[in-house]
């Protein structure tokens, strides 16, 4: 049977987590855990949780899913360190640097790939298992088809978020909060800009998605072998997580659920299931007056779901009672034995114990995690135990049992030492200009710039035809959920054509180029924000990588030493702040024609700033409406490899290039990203 997750953003959660029935929880530690906000636990507190948990063989797995800088990693080796000590079960991480600290200290701790991760079809599931992963957490946005595409394709555990609030860009690909805020969700503080009122027309609350809820198809999910079903909601109320781990055991055992329950308990203006149907017309959801009113009507009854313990095991327990010999009890369950030793039993002098009293006494379970299997008792005749003795001797057994139980689920890693990393900036001289466009124009005017190393550009603009395919890295989609099979078949043609070069956003994205021959030119959307994570790209084949835009200019810099891939930042455009799979213009699906006349191509937030959409055929992208420079900041931008100039609806790329060759102020309203402020 697959498993139910719950969240658990403190020890009352957990409690009602466990004593609801889940089979497994997800929490997060003191520092890097992606709900920042959550109660989480510290060292102390998770050994406490952890026992608890695997006393019903509930297993523990700690969200350490949140980026990671440098001067953070004598941290992040700690929360490793304690994660390891306090026996907790697997690590969801979003980091393919974290990864690698993980695996060198603590190799046999079972790594789970974070949905920040961004994974969203087969071959990057492929990839994750073949790095050593043992699970990976699937995006929110896939439908059914494309669940069972993954979890049928390839040899890893699939977990797929069942219930609770929704994204509305791709995970591990939302620089809003980060962007307009300085609170990054990669960093575990979303400030969730996206429930603001962005409008599009006449059109409220565009970017605002109803919670998710596919409770009512766990079956169906099961059956095509969903390991996990996992529920969001860390910041969630204990009554939140007991009612909804019940709804989910209610279906996996051939009932219905009480939606209408749970709606009451938390929603946004109810639930909807339909990135998982592949139909997004009636997604778009606010927390209205009448979702916050109706909570407190069925919170005490969500109470009922937790307030004892949930039976877990049958238990086989026989008595043998003879004259002049100690009574014995022994117990069996979970492939675990218990053995209690007890006094010689009396004679009777009035009224002599049978089986049949023998065996209700050791019936007597209630408020255990165990109940009756086969119960059984082996008696003389005419011989006297009193109930209080053998009710003694049926409680040490059952807790002799459970501490064998708790054994049976201690896992003793073996904490290995971190190797010291050297760093080495070096000199550079100059940094290589690079560009991204998105029109035919644009690509038509760089061509004839012989200043760019590089040409980033979309797949659909390129042919047999194009010029300078050398110096060409061909832009596939993002996401790949629903056309990963396409793009291989055109990567494959434009290869046959003499392209060489793909930008590689995702682990997908790098297994298939891989796989095709190519060179993986590593994207900003793959968040690498420590010099760890920078050599885990290199070691899988990526050629070069565009820093994350969340990093200060200094963290990036210290970044370049140590590594002989090449590194870059980038210098000029406006910063993508969303990609999305629900078009919030048309309240559908993307309809990929950019040019599209009766299109507004932009949505509005609350002080009238206007935000640029473009999109493709499966997927919105979301800019900020200012533009970033860094033209007149040659001191900073010349430590890098190279410079990467962003494109996006400019009519003349020329005059922009000559800005960043003459060292030119720019003027007007203008952003410098995050370089100089950072990020929380």
């Amino acid at each position: 049977m697959s498993e139910i997750l719950a969240p658990c953003g403190g020890m009352d959660s957990l409690i009602a987590a466990v004593n609801s029935g889940a089979d497994a929880v997800y929490l997060g530690e003191e520092f890097f855990s992606a709900r920042k906000n959550a109660a989480n636990f510290n060292y102390d507190q998770l050994c406490e949780a952890v026992k608890l948990c695997h006393y019903s063989s509930v297993k523990v797995y700690v969200t350490l899913n949140t980026l990671v800088f440098d001067k953070e990693i004598t941290l992040l080796k700690k929360s490793i360190i304690n994660c390891a000590r306090a026996d907790v079960d697997g690590l969801i991480i979003q980091d393919q640097g974290v990864a690698k600290i993980v695996k060198e200290l603590v190799p046999d701790m079972p790594l789970h790939a974070s949905t920040q991760m961004t994974v969203n079809s087969l071959e990057g599931a492929r990839l994750l298992k073949r790095l050593g992963f043992s699970r990976v957490v699937l995006g929110r946005e896939l439908s059914f088809e494309q669940i069972k595409t993954i979890t049928e394709g390839c040899d890893i555990e699939t977990e797929v978020f069942v219930h609770g609030a929704l994204c509305v860009c791709l995970s591990g690909q939302c620089y809003m909060s980060s962007v307009l805020g300085g609170r990054s969700g990669n960093r575990g503080l979303c400030a969730q800009p996206c429930r603001l009122n962005f409008t599009s027309d006449k059109r409220q609350n565009v970017i605002s998605l109803k919670d998710l809820s596919v409770v009512e198809h766990l079956k169906e999910l099961e059956k095509i072998g969903v390991t996990s079903f996992k529920i969001e909601g860390r910041m969630k109320r204990p009554e939140y997580v007991g009612g909804t781990v019940n709804a989910c055991r209610t279906v996996l055992d051939g009932g219905v659920p009480d939606l209408e329950s749970l709606k009451c308990v938390f929603s946004r203006s109810g639930f909807t299931d339909g990135y998982y149907r592949d139909n997004f017309a009636d997604m778009q959801g606010v927390r209205t007056k009448e979702d916050v009113i109706s909570a407190p009507k069925v919170l005490n009854a969500m109470k009922q779901f937790y307030h004892k313990p949930y039976v877990r095991y049958d238990v086989n327990l026989s008595a043998e009672i003879k004259a002049g010999k100690p009574i014995v009890i022994r117990a069996e369950a979970c492939g675990c034995n218990a053995v209690i030793i007890g006094n010689e039993p009396e004679k009777a002098i009035n009224k002599a114990v049978d089986e049949e009293y023998i065996v209700k006494q050791l019936s007597k379970l209630g408020g255990t995690l165990f109940k009756a299997g086969v119960i059984s008792a082996n008696v003389e005749s005419g011989l006297m135990v009193s109930a209080s003795e053998l009710n003694e001797m049926r409680r040490k057994a059952i807790s002799s049992l459970s501490e064998k139980i708790l054994q049976k689920n201690t896992n003793n890693y073996e904490i290995k030492q971190l190797k010291e990393k050297k760093s080495d900036p070096g000199k550079k001289i100059r940094p290589e200009f690079r560009c991204e466009v998105m029109t035919a124009e644009q690509l038509s005017q760089v061509l004839c710039e012989d200043e760019y190393s590089y040409i980033y550009v979309p797949m659909n603009l390129l042919s047999e035809n194009t010029e300078d395919k050398f110096r060409i890295v061909i832009v596939p989609p993002v996401f790949l959920g629903d056309c990963e099979e396409k793009v291989i078949s055109v990567l494959k043609k434009l290869k046959g054509y003499g392209y060489e070069n793909v930008c590689a956003h995702t682990m997908s994205h790098i297994e298939i180029i891989n796989k095709l021959g190519l060179k993986a030119f590593g994207s900003f959307r793959l968040n690498i924000t420590n010099s760890y994570a920078l050599d885990s790209y290199q070691e899988l084949g990526v050629k070069d990588v565009v820093l994350s835009p969340e990093l200060m200019m200094q963290d990036a810099q210290d970044i370049c030493g140590g590594s002989s891939i090449k590194t870059g930042i980038i210098g000029y455009g406006k910063l993508p702040l969303m990609i999305v799979r629900r078009c919030p213009i048309n309240n559908n699906k993307p309809c990929g024609k950019i040019k599209k006349k009766d299109c507004p191509h932009s949505i509005t937030d609350r002080q009238g700033n206007i935000m640029p959409c473009y999109c493709d055929d499966n997927a919105v992208e979301i800019f900020n409406p200012d533009t970033l420079y860094l033209s007149d900041r040659q001191k900073d931008i010349q430590k890098f490899d190279f410079i990467l100039l962003k494109f996006t609806d400019e009519r003349d790329t020329g005059a922009i290039l000559d800005m960043y060759l003459n060292d030119v102020k720019p003027e007007g309203k203008l952003t410098r990203g995050l370089y100089y402020r950072g990020v929380q």
